[in-house]
């Protein structure tokens, strides 16, 4: 959490200078209006500061979701002053362009995308369906993807509701919660974790651990998902499904960081069933770069489709892929774009989504 914060602090200071010299200082030369900018700029750094501090304390939701804008504000001053900087350089070449005129049409976009923002982020998930064909499956079988809910004050206890609401209208035979799922301290979330206790599908519910899960102590999260006693957590380990499907769930990525709970992929495969597909639950969708064709299908989350554009790009560069489904080295991975969020109250360009994956036997 310290070196997230260290991180944090280091690279939204560079987006608050990026936004002040590449946009706000080219709309107007005026000293005084110049210097009110960087006072607000300064402001919201501050805030920004503040909220990267006490976003884990008891403070009621809605001033958290409040001081986490700060944070997609910085973020459309860093894009738009980025792209400004581009239409400046080019402005040198192609005379006609009105550099001041594009800098104050750009400005205005922080707004609107900070309206854009709320919207998206409020939202309740959108339910994506996708028909996926496995090879060797016996009889078809629907899996619920829910995954990066991060259950913490950016979340109301009104959206969790709606989820599980939404999901346990598929009826699912299959609920996967993949990672992301706890983000804060036991304290905070505790009305809001219950909730998950309300998933209902035919053959479980069963969950993986995320990076985010690691950040806040990946034991307790596991305390925390066993008290709820119709969750299974799946760490290294597998289960057979209605003699259908291998159901495998591996740690996550960050667990070779901090040293416990490390992903371990033969371990994971170690009980399966080779006559019967082999699925596989994994919060990063990167772990695909470890496996040989011996899995069929990988449910990943993790990337949120990139959250807020065009930070999708840096997203794109980190995995394989963003959301959907692909096959890589003969193994199909689907990714959803996740439930909620992270960090800041805001999606632009992205949605946020859970995911009935129908497998269907392979002809």
């Amino acid at each position: 959490m310290n070196i997230f914060i260290i991180f944090a602090t280091f690279c939204f200071g560079i987006f608050h200078i990026i936004g002040y010299y590449g946009l706000i200082k080219q709309i107007n030369t005026n000293r005084k209006i110049q210097f009110v900018s960087i006072a607000l700029l300064l402001i919201n750094f501050i805030v920004m500061l503040i909220y990267l501090f006490i976003r884990n304390l008891e403070i009621p939701d809605i001033i958290i979701r409040s001081l986490s804008l700060t944070i997609l504000i910085a973020l459309l001053l860093c894009a738009l002053g980025s792209l400004n900087i581009i239409f400046i350089i080019i402005g040198r070449y192609a005379r006609f362009i009105p550099n001041t005129l594009i800098s104050k049409i750009l400005a205005c976009i922080i707004p609107i995308g900070l309206i854009i923002g709320i919207y998206e982020a409020q939202k309740t998930p959108e339910l994506i369906t996708k028909t996926i064909e496995i090879k060797n499956l016996k009889k078809d079988i629907n899996i619920m993807l829910i995954s990066d809910i991060h259950i913490s004050n950016l979340i109301s206890k009104e959206k969790i509701q709606n989820i599980i609401n939404l999901a346990n209208s598929t009826e699912p035979d299959i609920i996967v919660l993949a990672g992301d799922i706890i983000d804060s301290y036991e304290n905070i979330i505790k009305d809001k974790v219950v909730l998950l206790g309300e998933l209902n599908a035919k053959y479980g519910t069963y969950f993986v651990l995320g990076n985010h899960e690691f950040i806040f102590d990946a034991n307790k999260s596991l305390e925390i998902i066993d008290r709820l006693n119709n969750i299974q957590p799946l760490i290294n380990e597998s289960i057979i499904i209605d003699d259908n499907i291998n159901l495998i769930g591996i740690s996550d990525l960050m667990g070779r960081r901090v040293g416990y709970l490390e992903p371990d992929i033969n371990k994971s495969l170690k009980d399966t069933n080779d006559n019967l597909p082999k699925i596989l639950i994994s919060h990063q969708p990167n772990i695909i770069n470890e496996l040989d064709s011996n899995v069929d299908l990988i449910l990943s989350g993790h990337t949120h489709g990139g959250q807020v554009f065009p930070f999708t790009i840096l997203a794109y560069l980190k995995n394989p892929f963003l959301y959907g489904l692909k096959t890589i080295n003969n193994i199909q991975l689907y990714i959803s774009q996740g439930a909620h969020l992270a960090v800041t109250y805001g999606r632009i360009g992205t949605q946020s989504e859970i995911n009935l994956i129908k497998l269907r036997g392979k002809q």
